[in-house]
């Protein structure tokens, strides 16, 4: 957020020209591949789901039904589609022929990784949890392939598909730094509990590398949005000068009451910016009941969502309310609808009179 360019129209031209440059890379991609693999013939142990995955191959500047182009198959394929075919092709023999081969597979990962780094920010919901799982299974792939080259086919490794599985894991696991959800989710998804172990190893060692050069993705837009997150852990600067809680927070609490003039709130929401604002029965010894939102109260006086000045004329005076309470004159769900286009207290209107109406938090 610290170079965010907060330009509309500039963050529209961004958008055009990125999405013209990432266009033009994923169509030169295959172009540059320019050669072409026989579609794999043997097929009669393989599953149903490998050989609608050998349907969905494309055969960009190939003879369709007989050939295709491995990294068209996996620019031009939904991203959903791609992931299955690296997870789930086999290996044949030393060539790999029923399979994306290793320079195949690097042409791709390079590319694909810095236009999802590119894409991730810019002012579209370009999503980043498929592309870390599709760029991981490539590498994964990648290595599984190196790792039987060396071993010159012999089955001393894994499948590819298997180390598919983990790259797509270690990708994922070192950008949003989640151990146990991920790995609930992946075995989910794959169904096969023997691969328990390996995936919690991998997601514990992308996590821990990854802590090693910066915190979590999630945890850096907290940051760079100024979001108030407390740690679960102590901060280094607190503990080393011992400083405890009481001198960091605020005496003067700027509180409202269970049923209060809408002429105070209206007046302290143009006098404070706090976001949240804590509801404190004063007659009670202060008990909290709650807290009332920034966003929730400017809907509650837009909508007028306040009682005549005299239904309550005998709270102001002994300062005790009692059970008795305003029946709701606003429901839930329309101040729910209004999001995300909350208004301000400058969209409030306050008429004469209305400062003296009683507004039932």
């Amino acid at each position: 957020m610290k170079h965010t360019n907060h330009s509309p129209s500039r963050r529209c031209i961004e958008v055009v020209v990125i999405s013209i440059f990432v266009t033009t890379i994923s169509f030169v991609m295959p172009l540059v591949w320019n050669r072409c693999t026989e579609l794999p013939t043997d097929m009669q142990d393989w599953s149903n789901q490998e050989k609608n995955l050998v349907e969905a191959l494309v055969p960009f500047r190939c003879v369709a039904g007989k050939e295709y182009n491995e990294v068209a198959s996996l620019i031009f394929t939904d991203a959903d589609t791609a992931i299955k075919q690296l997870f789930h092709f086999r290996e044949a023999g030393q060539d790999d022929l029923s399979t994306f081969s290793s320079a195949a597979l690097f042409l791709f990962f390079v590319p694909y990784v810095f236009m999802a780094t590119i894409v991730y920010g810019i002012a579209i919901p370009s999503g980043l949890f498929v592309p870390s799982l599709l760029s991981g299974a490539a590498f994964g792939r990648l290595c599984g392939h190196l790792l039987h080259k060396l071993d010159h086919t012999s089955g001393t490794f894994a499948d590819s598909g298997t180390y598919a599985l983990m790259g797509a894991a270690a990708v994922l696991g070192g950008m949003a730094r989640m151990t146990i959800s991920l790995t609930v989710i992946l075995l989910e998804a794959t169904g096969d509990m023997q691969y328990v172990l390996p995936l919690m190893l991998t997601l514990m060692a992308a996590r821990f590398t990854g802590n090693v050069f910066n915190e979590g993705l999630y945890d850096i837009h907290i940051k760079l949005k100024n979001i108030p997150f407390l740690e679960p852990e102590v901060p280094t600067i607190a503990e080393r000068h011992e400083i405890v809680a009481g001198q960091v927070m605020s005496t003067d609490v700027k509180c409202l009451r269970p049923v209060e003039r809408a002429g105070v709130v209206y007046e302290l929401l143009r006098n404070y910016s706090h976001g949240t604002f804590p509801i404190v029965d004063t007659a009670s010894q202060g008990t909290l009941y709650g807290t009332a939102s920034r966003s929730m109260l400017c809907t509650l006086l837009q909508r007028r969502a306040f009682g005549s000045p005299d239904v309550l004329s005998e709270y102001d005076g002994c300062g005790f309310l009692g059970p008795k309470r305003l029946s709701p004159l606003v429901q839930w769900d329309t101040i729910v609808r209004a999001y995300p286009c909350y208004p301000t207290i400058d969209d409030v209107e306050m008429r004469p009179g209305d400062e003296n109406c009683w507004l039932d938090l």
